[in-house]
């Protein structure tokens, strides 16, 4: 006999979780990386970057035939990483080292294991068009001289980061839709097409089957960075929960062979890409 699609999700999470009693305990994946602005005037008003990629623990044999059943009865590609089996935040600080205050602009993007989102590729022409916003940050923050402000991006906040990153991609999803609108309640989306990608007014049509949430990948790629108007260095560190036991115990420090290598593709709107 079949198993309907709630008792397929309750299998892949009987066996993700396994005995993890004490998984979800919050570690650090790397507390220690910086970024700086220096204000160089062949660097001026370009962007500190850093990328952190999740240490991830290869796929068991149980979950990758979990994973099986669940793309079969959904009819759409399911990830190993899923919106929910990790609970992520980043925590932030900026340090202004001009003996004037300043402006900083600390954001995040990054990827799950299919896509990487990058505003930039949404720009089509420079001269009217508008860059869409990062997933999450990008609020101007003042920064005392000599000053220190701290922040952070939490843990439902990354989760709707990963949610938007699934509908700006595999759902087709203006990303000024996706990212300024609250998706955090949302169970399931269509993906959509362009009826003409050289013509976006025409609209877009529905394409292949729905998406549930059990199928929405989860970001395992953190992009950091930051713009500045004075000399300043950001400090962040990654911080995750792991709720289903998928992290590898040694973090980064793991053996490289021990560690899932994610290649999501750049993604490029059809709208954008070349003809």
């Amino acid at each position: 006999m079949g198993l309907d699609r709630t008792s397929l999700v309750g299998l892949a999470l009987a066996l993700g979780f396994g005995m993890t009693a004490c998984a979800d305990d919050p570690v650090y994946v790397d507390p220690h990386q910086s970024l700086e602005v220096n204000l160089d005037p062949t660097m001026a008003g370009l962007p500190a970057t850093a990328t952190i990629t999740l240490p991830i623990a290869l796929e068991k044999p149980a979950d990758a035939t979990a994973r099986a059943m669940m793309a079969a009865e959904f009819g759409v590609d399911v990830p190993y990483v899923r919106v929910g089996d990790l609970a992520v935040s980043v925590e932030w600080t900026v340090k202004n080292l001009d003996n004037e205050p300043g402006l900083a602009r600390v954001r995040l993007n990054g990827g799950n294991e299919y896509f990487d989102y990058v505003p930039t590729n949404f720009v089509v022409d420079p001269e009217e068009d508008e860059e869409p916003p990062p997933l999450l940050g990008n609020v101007p923050t003042p920064i005392p001289a000599a000053g220190v402000v701290s922040g952070v991006f939490r843990e439902d906040e990354l989760r709707e980061a990963s949610i938007d990153l699934e509908l700006i991609t595999r759902g087709g999803m203006n990303p000024f839709a996706a990212v300024l609108q609250s998706q955090a309640n949302i169970t399931s989306y269509q993906p959509t097409m362009l009826i003409d990608p050289t013509m976006p007014d025409l609209g877009s049509v529905p394409v292949g089957n729905p998406i549930p949430i059990a199928a929405f990948g989860q970001l395992v790629k953190v992009d950091m960075s930051f713009v500045a108007d004075k000399h300043m260095v950001m400090e962040y560190a990654v911080r995750i929960r792991d709720l289903r036991g998928i992290v590898h115990q040694d973090l980064l420090d793991a053996p490289a062979g021990e560690l899932t290598v994610f290649n999501p593709v750049v993604y490029v709107p059809p709208a954008a890409a070349p003809m």
